[in-house]
């Protein structure tokens, strides 16, 4: 009996150290760690908890190793899970050269290619949460990482065994806690899982998907850098949430039109990634699946789009919002369709299982997001061979148009009117992986002589799509929502050429030319020039962007003076336009600061000890406020950016401060971004968010705008705000094109030719013919004055108009119904009001960060409502 006993305490104490043994090599799931399911109702983990299990599967998993790969815009770790089999994580360094060697196979012969694809996996990037409002898939990382980490079954074995994924738990880390903790405290309120009355990305809030070409968030760079030198994925899934007032779940193939730069064989390989997955869903009993409709392959800039013209096969869903982590429970009858590809909830060939209503909840969108990811690596790991050997040729084939179709390269000069931002212009091109070379000599193409220093970008390159479809011309093709119809919205944008946004001169040679080059590792910093050193002070032409730096830099400093000349003038044989700086010193260290910045800036300065012959406007302190209503308005943020890029101090205005008045105590100019009248004065409903956010500048603040302007204050609309001056304020101007039918006037986010008064102050520095973006923005009228009506309120005099729509080439990229309507119509106007001054952009002057070619215009209002 005392053995049976030895024995069973024996046994006990083996499974119970088996049992410790057991929990200590165990992955703790995201269940277990969190506390609640992924996807349960009302429950979120916040970024640093994701961070901390990714670093725990990291530690316990040899199939995964997680990266830091740089910090987002506030600081927060931007990290990515590498997955594979074992030895696949040791040797990942072997795949990314195989990746590398895939991408851009010049110099490889038929042999070391066919051992490329022997031994290549397929490199899958899943791309979570950019949107920080559509959180589940941030939330669907830690189970997807999980399962993939200790799964053993076939299905998880082939997909280890033929691809390498690349899992980033959140392109947007910053908007992550945001958003969780604006949630948690909206819980029991009548506005849980409502709006944030601030941008979830610090300056562009759902605009950071719009910017995959120009790159100016921390974000998007990093991003950029991971996919186009370090692992060259052949696929990259975007993950995304969408209105719940239709279908459940968004998947490709997309609709049309397609964009030429985009390969065929792209659209074809949706059809069979698009296939696969709506086929896994249908199999796991999820409906209300729509394909080949609403988003389509025109637009570039996207997170998949902008891969497309990397070779890269880009494909996105959208999966019906919940309130955040609230469910909601809809009713059949309470659902429509769409506006391109499904009239209604019956079934269709691209819709074939509505859903039939009922309860939706975040649980439901991640196992949508999950069953999608399996089906993508599973179809990837099954037809591994194929996807490798297709990136292949699509580089290749790439690389030989570029040798037997025009355009052969596109040329940009070193002597252009701003030479930092064609430089800027060029670096934006490499980050994106546009191998761009320079002449070491002199060169003839296409019958024209050119120095040596030019840059060219030879289009027999891998990425030749990508650098086209940026310095090429748009043309949009005309559709309509039916024969006779209004106008079919695009995605996005219809045009967007860079060159003509960035006011840089370049050339495209359509003819075969030799010349002397050299590739660039690093677009260079500008070298400022000093012409004739000076103790006295010196003279800016004017013509650049980064002179508002340098000025701004020293503004507020002591012993120098800044005035900006009235007319042009001739000084020591040079000629100075109207807008020139001249530039006073009372202070030697002042002075040679000032020359210093100049030169690292790439300003040119001219040296003259005699004073100009020349009226001039001292540019005094800048008192400067940018309205940033509760709305999250991203013309706003984005407005925030380009003034701190260009480093212009402001102060943000918010409603209770319009509404308290004494305005002009504090300000001189005043700056409203784009923002639709009833959201400047209503602002956000009564029951949307919190009372402090709630309700807009009012009636009251309107009449306290009016009065800082009447008391010799500048207000500054952008696009959308124009409306609110014009009829808040009762100006004698109109908008023609507003209240039109899309059949008869429609230019949605296009690049028109614009010309300018350029002695007034506000084009100071400008081409007479320059380029503004148009995103169904304005054209005005301007009408007489009304008299004797007691129920105007304006005091406007008269009104100038700056610049106007091209009457001769308006659309010089994307796309214009009826162009006719705005030809030769004014696009900015300056209104005289009171003792002040309104300026109406019709068009949006920094839109998304882009037009670097029309800055200048904003940039100089500012100063113009400052002058002295």
């Amino acid at each position: 009996m005392k053995r049976i006993s030895l024995f069973v305490t024996v046994v006990l104490i083996f499974l119970f150290n088996a049992f410790l043994y057991a929990q200590q090599n165990k992955l703790v799931s995201p269940e277990e760690f969190l506390g609640f399911k992924i996807g349960a109702d009302f429950k979120l983990a916040r970024w640093e908890q994701i961070i901390e299990y990714f670093n725990i599967v990291d530690d316990f998993s040899e199939r995964v190793v997680v990266r830091e790969l740089g910090k987002s815009t506030e600081g927060e770790p931007f990290i990515m899970a590498v997955i594979s089999d074992p030895q696949t994580i040791k040797d990942r360094e072997k795949y990314k050269n195989i990746q590398s060697k895939l991408a851009d196979p010049r110099g490889l012969n038929e042999d070391e290619e066919k051992r490329l694809v022997e031994e290549g996996k397929v490199v899958v990037l899943v791309s979570c949460n950019i949107h920080s409002t559509e959180i589940a898939s941030t939330q669907m990382a830690m189970e997807l990482l999980y399962q993939l980490a200790v799964d053993n079954d076939p299905k998880t074995k082939e997909i280890l065994d033929n691809d390498i994924i690349l899992l980033v738990p959140s392109v947007n880390p910053d908007g992550v806690n945001k958003i969780v903790d604006w949630y948690i405290k909206s819980l029991g309120t009548p506005w849980e899982g409502g709006s944030m009355p601030w941008l979830y990305q610090k300056y562009v809030g759902h605009d950071n998907n719009r910017d995959w070409y120009m790159l100016t968030q921390a974000e998007t760079r990093i991003l950029t850098k991971m996919l186009y030198t370090e692992w060259f994925p052949e696929i990259v899934y975007d993950i995304h949430q969408m209105g719940n007032k239709s279908v459940r779940y968004f998947v490709p193939p997309f609709f049309d039109p397609v964009n030429p730069n985009v390969d065929p064989l792209i659209h074809e390989s949706l059809k069979l990634l698009g296939g696969h997955i709506v086929t896994d869903l249908s199999a796991a009993g999820k409906t209300g699946v729509l394909t080949n409709a609403m988003y389509d392959n025109w637009w570039h800039g996207g997170n998949r789009t902008t891969p497309y013209r990397h070779n890269m096969f880009g494909l996105l869903t959208e999966a019906a919002s919940v309130r955040i982590a609230s469910p909601i429970f809809q009713k059949k009858s309470e659902l429509g369709g769409v506006r391109r590809g499904l009239a209604d909830q019956e079934p269709k060939v691209n819709y074939a299982e509505p859903w039939p209503g009922g309860w939706w909840r975040l649980r439901d969108i991640v196992e949508y997001e999950e069953i999608t990811c399996y089906s993508i690596f599973t179809v990837a790991a099954r037809y591994r061979d194929m996807f490798l050997r297709n990136y292949l040729e699509l580089a290749k084939g790439a690389v030989e148009k570029g040798k037997t179709e025009p355009p052969f390269a596109y040329l940009v000069p070193e002597n252009q009117k701003d030479l930092p931002t064609a430089l800027r212009m060029l670096e934006i091109l490499q980050l994106g992986g546009i191998e761009i070379q320079r002449a070491n000599a002199g060169f003839t193409a296409d019958d024209v002589s050119y120095p040596s220093g030019t840059y060219v970008i030879l289009l027999a390159q891998p990425y030749r799509n990508h650098a086209k479809d940026l310095m090429e011309s748009q043309k949009y093709p005309q559709r309509y929502l039916y024969p006779g119809g209004p106008a079919e919205p695009p995605y996005d944008m219809a045009g967007w050429t860079l060159p003509f946004q960035m006011g840089v001169k370049r050339i495209s040679v359509v003819s075969g030319f030799k010349a002397d080059l050299s590739i660039i590792d690093k677009i260079p910093h500008p070298k400022g020039k000093i012409n004739n050193v000076s103790s006295q002070g010196y003279i800016l032409k004017n013509k650049m962007n980064n002179d508002f730096i340098l000025i701004n830099r020293f503004l507020s400093k002591r012993g120098v003076e800044f005035r900006i000349a009235k007319k042009g003038f001739r000084l020591s044989g040079e000629k100075f336009d109207a807008g020139a700086v001249i530039v006073k010193f009372s202070d030697n260290n002042t002075r040679n600061s000032f020359e210093k910045t100049a030169v690292f800036l790439g300003c040119e300065l001219y040296g003259s000890s005699a004073k100009p012959d020349v009226d001039t406007y001292r540019i005094a302190g800048q008192r400067t406020a940018l309205y940033q209503s509760w709305t999250a308005n991203m013309d706003e943020g984005w407005s925030r950016w380009v003034l701190e890029q260009f480093e212009f101090p402001f102060k943000s205005l918010h409603d209770a401060e319009v509404r308290a008045g004494d305005l002009r105590d504090r300000y001189d100019v005043i700056i409203l971004p784009s923002q639709s009248e009833s959201s400047i004065v209503g602002g956000v409903g009564e029951f949307d968010m919190p009372p402090q956010y709630t309700g807009g500048m009012t009636e009251l603040g309107v009449r306290n705008l009016l009065e800082f302007v009447e008391q010799g204050g500048m207000l500054v609309c952008i696009d959308g705000s124009c409306m609110f001056a014009i009829n808040r304020f009762n100006l004698p101007i109109k908008n023609i094109v507003s209240g039109v039918l899309t059949k008869s006037f429609y230019c949605p986010g296009s690049v028109l030719g614009i010309e300018l008064n350029i002695n007034h102050p506000i084009a100071y520095g400008m081409n007479k013919n320059s380029a503004g973006y148009f995103r169904r923005s304005a054209a005005f009228s301007i009408e007489e004055d009304e008299e004797g009506d007691d129920e105007i309120l304006t005091t406007s005099k008269n009104s100038e108009v700056i610049a106007k729509y091209s009457d001769k080439v308006l659309l010089l990229s994307g796309w214009i119904i009826g162009e006719e309507k705005i030809k030769g119509q004014p696009a900015i106007v300056e209104t005289e009001f009171g003792e002040g001054k309104i300026i109406l952009f019709g068009f949006r002057v920094q839109n998304r960060g882009q037009p670097h070619g029309t800055f200048r215009l904003l940039f100089n209002s500012i100063y113009y409502g400052s002058m002295k």
